[in-house]
């Protein structure tokens, strides 16, 4: 594993370049404390592990930990946060690259994965979007099922691109994508958790999407707490008749759903002043901050 300073050049032989070989996360940092941080390290070393790559973890943690400060003397320095806003938060983004090589798709051996860091500034709009709520369309787009990469955070996004295009095009924030069968599976970055008859649910991925560290805790503590929380295959139709739903990521946390268009303009609206939404968002709030 090699980690290079963030401001080194991306040479045209890297493999994340080439074939989106690699992967990566995307962690919140508010008051130089990233938070989340150990499902950041494990799904990133876990993402890693599935497509070929070795990561060191121990070494990891330290690194992301001497880049925040880093960071933090810069912007001490400077009398500025650069690339932050929004109570002292911003985005630092690890990219894993299945490391330099020549042509071709296999990697040679001995060649170690090369880690990046970059700094990036917190969405502005997320504070307004959690007091409205997310405009959501249904995605014509739709997730290819390969188990062999399912839950993993690859540098393979082209789907979601196109996601993304249909958003834009539509003039909402987010959507609800499928798999192709026809399977709710997540949002075009990030997970969707909806609310019906006093319990939770979320898609499996076990043909697709992406497992998200908020995901991951959510679950988790759903569990501790012994409250009810289903995993499994779901319709739009599920999600149209739900009472409640949500769209989670590192980032956003637990951002309310206020309506989505079903079947070509069908819009369903929602209650986002939901009192099991206020009880997820707390479930995160413990998660993250301990209290």
């Amino acid at each position: 594993m090699k980690i290079v300073p963030s401001d080194t050049l991306i040479l045209a032989s890297d493999r994340a370049f080439n074939y989106g070989d690699g992967v990566f996360t995307t962690i919140c940092v508010e008051n130089y404390t990233p938070q989340l941080i150990d499902l950041h390290l494990m799904r990133l070393c876990h993402d890693a592990n599935a497509i070929g790559l070795q990561l060191e973890q121990n070494r990891l943690m330290p690194a992301i930990c001497n880049e925040i400060e880093r960071l933090k003397v810069d912007a001490l320095q400077s009398n500025l946060h650069a690339d932050s806003s929004n109570d002292d938060r911003y985005v630092l983004k690890v990219h894993v690259s299945g490391g330099d090589s020549g042509r071709g798709y296999a990697r040679d051996k001995h060649t170690p994965p090369i880690v990046r860091f970059s700094q990036h500034a917190y969405p502005a709009n997320y504070a307004s979007l959690e007091k409205s709520g997310l405009s959501l369309i249904c995605a014509q787009t739709t997730l290819a099922i390969q188990p062999l990469l399912a839950g993993v955070k690859h540098l393979n996004r082209l789907e979601q691109v196109l996601v993304k295009q249909e958003v834009v095009a539509k003039g909402v924030d987010d959507a609800i994508v499928c798999d192709t069968q026809d399977n709710v599976i997540e949002a075009s970055a990030g997970n969707v958790f909806f609310f019906a008859h006093g319990t939770w649910y979320t898609p499996s991925l076990k043909g697709c999407g992406v497992n998200g560290v908020v995901r991951q805790a959510l679950v988790q503590a759903l569990h501790n707490e012994n409250a009810p929380l289903h995993v499994g295959e779901y319709s739009l139709k599920s999600v149209e008749e739900a009472e409640a739903v949500v769209v989670t990521n590192a980032l956003m946390g637990v951002m309310p759903v206020k309506r989505i268009a079903f079947n070509d303009e069908h819009w369903v609206d929602y209650n986002i002043d939901n009192a099991a939404i206020r009880y997820l968002q707390s479930l995160l709030r413990i998660a993250v901050y301990g209290k």
